[in-house]
């Protein structure tokens, strides 16, 4: 049974710097047990600081009791606000509906044939997340218990959703970025959009998304910050594993490989991603890549210089098998959560490569006060978002680096992993087109010292007659 509102989750509102429109400062909003609804509170200050310290001694008191003691004061030397009583809406009986759990059901064994196993438990575990937010909706409301689809997939309905998600509601962390409320609102409402195909709620509410800023999770890396996870690989997975992940980093420095990728490589099963070797004088090696990858296709995309010199330097009986296989972390430096036997998953695989840039304080997101944006070190995908920059920086043209990240369209490409050329590099093609040496006239003519061949007797002639006519 999803759980009531949490008791001392107190958010602080506007997540930016006032304004001078924001004349009543800083307001908590937070669940009040004596009302027994969600309500804002002024904190009486515009300073930051202050409001942070008033937010936390909130939080004592409706932890320790004193909350509820005072009538509702939030801190000691505050008077309680008298609220009027909670607006209460008659307990009509529940229309007959299809009801949450009952829709969940069904989705999920359509679903289930028609995606692939790890797409359907995100989102089905997103779809968890709204339902027990939605229950807290539904008992502000005074409904009766049982959730059912008509009376949540309202446009209120999804707006609360949508405003608690970002509040932090069933999170690790105080705050979620709009990014990520965006990704999660998506998921439900592919879920509203199915309950509506089937006539159980009467149309699709219009939410609209949030507003970002940035789309990039991250950012591409440097040749620099490269280097420096390499060197501090040894103090996260221990001395005798970091040859193995090094290898497995440079892999992805030089591949432009997801991390899913990365553990999908092998040298010789065709039913993995694996390289096929040049046959012919002048051909070049490939790599193929299965149709359960991301896309859901067949490819077969170049292999890239520098991967096959990482490669070239493997021994020929050693190419067998997965091509990079990281070592468990040594069980004197296993950290929580890591297991020290056994072949990794890739999401524990990117946990350790996140634990690497973390270590080497390799920052692609600062921190933001203004929107709760957390401190984001690098991770493998920024070593991927390192490959598209790079490319496209040294002269490959779009719609090849389009292929070799099997993007569908290059938007996606410069979208999220910011492919642009840099302005260095731009600036140098400016420069050498329009140097002072190959100067250009007016109507696109361009001069020079180059020499014309001499003119025939025949040409020379016909010149003659030509100005003569004038």
């Amino acid at each position: 049974m999803p759980r009531r509102p949490e008791i001392g989750n107190i958010q602080l509102y506007p997540l930016r710097p006032l304004t001078q429109r924001d004349k009543n400062g800083f307001v908590l909003k937070f669940y009040c047990p004596i009302h027994q609804t969600r309500i804002r509170k002024n904190c009486g200050t515009r300073d930051r600081r202050e409001a942070r310290r008033i937010q936390r001694e909130c939080r004592e008191r409706l932890l320790n009791g004193e909350y509820i003691a005072s009538g509702g004061a939030i801190t000691a030397n505050h008077s309680p606000t008298i609220l009027p009583p909670p607006r209460t809406i008659p307990a009509a009986p529940q229309a007959d509906g299809m009801s949450w759990q009952e829709a969940y059901d069904r989705y999920r064994e359509q679903r289930s044939t028609r995606v692939r196993e790890n797409s359907l438990v995100h989102a089905l575990s997103r779809l968890g997340i709204a339902e027990k937010i939605l229950e807290g909706y539904r008992q502000d409301l005074g409904l009766p218990e049982g959730l059912a689809v008509t009376n949540v997939m309202t446009l209120d309905g999804l707006e609360y959703l949508q405003e608690r998600l970002v509040a932090g509601d069933e999170a690790r962390y105080d705050t979620r970025s709009p990014n990520t409320v965006n990704s999660m609102m998506g998921a439900v409402m592919a879920f509203v959009r199915f309950c509506h195909k089937r006539g159980w709620i009467p149309s699709v509410p219009p939410v609209e998304k949030l507003d970002v800023d940035d789309v990039m999770k991250g950012r591409p890396i440097t040749g620099e910050e490269f280097e420096r996870m390499l060197e501090t690989t040894p103090k996260v997975v221990g001395e005798e594993a970091a040859e193995s992940w090094q290898f497995a980093l440079r892999i992805l420095w030089e591949s432009g490989f997801r991390i899913g990728d990365l553990m999908d490589f092998t040298w010789d099963d065709p039913r993995h991603i694996h390289p096929v070797w040049p046959q012919r004088s002048g051909d070049h090696p490939t790599l193929v890549i299965p149709s359960s990858q991301k896309n859901g296709r067949l490819q077969e995309i170049p292999m890239l210089p520098g991967l096959r010199t990482l490669l070239d330097e493997v021994p020929s009986r050693e190419r067998v098998g997965w091509v990079s296989d990281p070592r468990p972390i040594q069980r004197g430096e296993t950290r929580p959560g890591m297991r020290s036997h056994g072949r990794m998953t890739k999401e524990r695989v990117g946990r350790v490569i996140a634990m690497i840039g973390k270590e080497s304080r390799i920052v692609v997101r600062p921190a933001d006060d203004r929107t709760g944006q957390r401190e984001k070190f690098a991770s493998a995908h920024d070593l991927r978002r390192g490959c598209a920059l790079r490319l496209i920086n040294a002269g490959i043209s779009a719609e090849t680096l389009r292929i070799l990240l099997r993007h569908s369209t290059f938007a996606t490409t410069e979208k999220f992993y910011g492919a642009i050329r840099s302005a260095q590099s731009a600036a140098a093609e400016v420069y050498s087109t329009l140097s002072t040496e190959n100067p250009s006239f007016v109507g696109g003519f361009t001069g020079g010292n180059v020499n014309s061949p001499p003119l025939t007797e025949e040409q020379i002639s016909v010149l003659k007659s030509l100005l003569n006519s004038l």
